[in-house]
């Protein structure tokens, strides 16, 4: 129904309407975010990209007003330590989708604004290299709750050294 939709208004609107249309065919599902505990001001949101296009796009920032900032982050493991490292964008293939997930692809949000309650919504703004700026709201959830998918989710910092090395994809992390 939604071919016919997009067809049709590409007869009548012509060309150019059909190809913003189909530029802005990235859709997010499943956000949500961990809450926060005691004095930790960090957290996480998790979420998964779907992109609809012909055309791979990069997911190349996020903001929130919920904290100082926010940066695109992956776990890598090098000599049998897991890390965090900050990457520059995240791939997004034509066609495909990408979840971000615990223990994998995540936003860091460093700098809570306040501590994340369970139930609460934290605004995400989600900016792509092609595609227009998206808006999305990720659901707190409990620590220890499973993920949309039945995983529990680990603990707040993940156990793990969070070291600011910059990566340009989802690949190994490289010293700046």
């Amino acid at each position: 129904m939604r071919v016919l939709a997009v067809a049709a208004g590409g007869l009548v609107g012509g060309l150019g309407w059909l190809s913003g249309a189909l530029a802005q065919d990235i859709q997010v599902e499943d956000a949500w975010a961990r809450a926060s505990i005691g004095r930790v001001t960090n957290s996480a949101a998790y979420f998964t990209v779907e992109n609809g296009r012909s055309q791979s796009d990069r997911l190349i920032s996020v903001d929130s007003q919920a904290a100082e900032r926010s940066e695109l982050h992956n776990h890598v493991m090098e000599d049998d330590v897991a890390r965090m490292v900050e990457v520059e964008a995240i791939d997004i293939p034509a066609g495909g989708a990408v979840a971000l997930e615990p223990g994998g692809l995540h936003v860091m949000l460093i700098g809570l604004a306040e501590p994340l309650q369970p139930g609460d919504k934290v605004p995400l703004t989600l900016h792509f290299e092609q595609a227009e700026s998206l808006d999305i709201e990720a659901e707190v959830r409990a620590l220890g709750a499973r993920d949309p998918h039945g995983e529990h989710t680990h603990d707040q910092d993940h156990g793990h050294e969070h070291e600011h090395e910059k990566d340009a994809g989802h690949g190994q992390g490289h010293d700046h």
